[in-house]
């Protein structure tokens, strides 16, 4: 063979290795691959925690706000969009009135998720049009509306993670959303105490041992935390109400200024 059907050989050779490297893979092949990382997710997730426990502790900490999984309407945002529309005048002045009226607002985001599944789950907004909405709101979880009868708590995808507490980064890889905020309304006896509660979380969220895959133990740790501070209220209220009493007593003239002193020195001892 000469040098010129040498060559035309070799350049043949070259350009069938060349396709076969870059051959595009097959539709099936991809869809299987897509199915693999994304639709079986939630499995790699129920690998890593207590599936028996982890509904009872979404509850339990869902508790700690007032929820009650026959009645409580659990609301779905994504996360960046939320709260973002513009309010009327008379919409912020009922807000207004109503944060003197409870002591705070009631409205509070309790966590997030990033498993884009819950989005097959909420129920749609009244109000189609996200001008006249939040453009972040997405639906709501209500027992009442559930296809399946299910409680909120029940609903929620087993990645959610309190708010302030770290949210894994491995499970973050996971999923390619945004994320999706959760938050409800608090009773109004509630309105005060989420905000303490919030700290709480804060505090607990610095912990570097803090990991959310196992068992939920800083749930024992804020109601410890709510019962301390309750009787530290308790006991300064008792204090206030004393010194009131002693006040009155001074006015009607049953102490002398000189007993009044000494019984107030001995309370604030």
């Amino acid at each position: 063979m000469n040098k010129e059907g040498n060559f035309s050989m070799q350049k043949k050779v070259i350009v069938e290795n060349t396709i076969t490297n870059t051959q595009v893979p097959k539709k099936s092949q991809v869809n299987s691959k897509y199915e693999l990382i994304h639709k079986h997710v939630n499995d790699l997730i129920s690998r890593q925690i207590d599936l028996s426990q982890r509904k009872i502790e979404f509850q339990k900490y869902l508790e700690l706000f007032g929820y009650k999984p026959q009645s409580t309407i659990i609301q779905v945002h994504i996360a960046g969009f939320f709260n973002k529309r513009q309010l009327n005048p008379r919409e912020i002045q009922r807000r207004v009135e109503s944060t003197k009226r409870y002591g705070g607002t009631t409205f509070i985001v309790v966590g997030r998720t990033h498993d884009p599944t819950i989005v097959e789950n909420v129920i749609r907004p009244k109000k189609q049009d996200p001008y006249q909405r939040s453009p972040g709101y997405v639906g709501y979880l209500w027992k009442n509306k559930d296809k399946k009868n299910r409680s909120p708590h029940e609903v929620l995808p087993l990645d959610f993670t309190p708010t302030h507490l770290p949210y894994p980064s491995q499970w973050k890889k996971l999923f390619a959303t945004k994320g999706f905020m959760i938050a409800l309304h608090v009773p109004s006896s509630f309105a005060n105490k989420k905000n303490e509660i919030m700290r709480i979380l804060y505090r607990i969220g610095k912990q570097p041992e803090l990991n959310v895959r196992e068992e939920w133990h800083f749930l024992r740790e804020i109601d410890e935390s709510l019962k301390m501070n309750n009787k530290k209220y308790d006991k300064s209220k008792s204090g206030r109400d004393l010194v009131e009493l002693l006040n009155q007593r001074l006015s009607k003239g049953e102490i002398s200024n000189e007993e009044f002193d000494h019984k107030r020195k001995i309370l604030h001892s």
